[in-house]
């Protein structure tokens, strides 16, 4: 009895292998002959200091966790360069507390940031593009306190988060075609 479930099991895993799906965040459709990506520092034409800095450390950051390609700086030697201008950084208040008529008593509660970046990677052997967003967008919300200063932490824990999520979901629609 324990031969046909031992059967089906080698059956069910050659047929799952050979299928071509891949779990979500480890697929790759890059060329084999990719091995380094050159990522220089992102340009920064938002108003906001050094979030150039952050994104681009997140994404060098989420190529390495993938573990299969060597990371430079420079474009000199690698096979592909990933390039990235950080178009605006917003944050605007998107909750008010206070009376609906009075709109001028009315304070922020919760704030929302929206950095929007323009991304192309581009394969320096064939030289093509391989992936390019004009407008790749990540929002998220924070909530302040009363305290003036926790409008600064929070607004850059914020970031953090963003630059985060903005580098997971640009590294995955790269290497996964999306």
């Amino acid at each position: 009895m324990n031969a046909p479930r031992g059967l089906l099991a080698l059956c069910l895993a050659l047929v799952t292998t050979s299928c071509g799906y891949s779990l979500a965040g480890r697929g790759n459709f890059l060329p084999d002959y990719i091995a380094t990506i050159a990522i220089p520092t992102f340009v920064n034409q938002s108003d906001r200091f050094d979030v150039e800095e952050l994104f681009t450390l997140k994404v060098v950051e989420e190529f390495n966790a993938r573990g299969r390609y060597k990371i430079q700086p420079e474009e000199a030697g690698a096979d592909a360069i990933l390039k990235g201008v950080v178009l605006s950084f917003t944050s605007a208040p998107s909750v008010l507390e206070g009376s609906a008529q009075d709109v001028e008593g009315s304070q922020a509660s919760t704030y929302t940031v929206v950095v929007r970046a323009q991304v192309e990677f581009r394969d320096l052997v064939a030289d093509n593009v391989i992936w390019s967003s004009n407008s790749f967008q990540f929002r998220d919300d924070y909530e302040i306190g009363e305290d003036p200063e926790e409008f600064f932490d929070q607004e850059g824990l914020t970031l953090q988060r963003l630059g985060e999520e903005f580098a997971k979901s640009l590294v995955s629609s790269i290497l996964e075609a999306f």
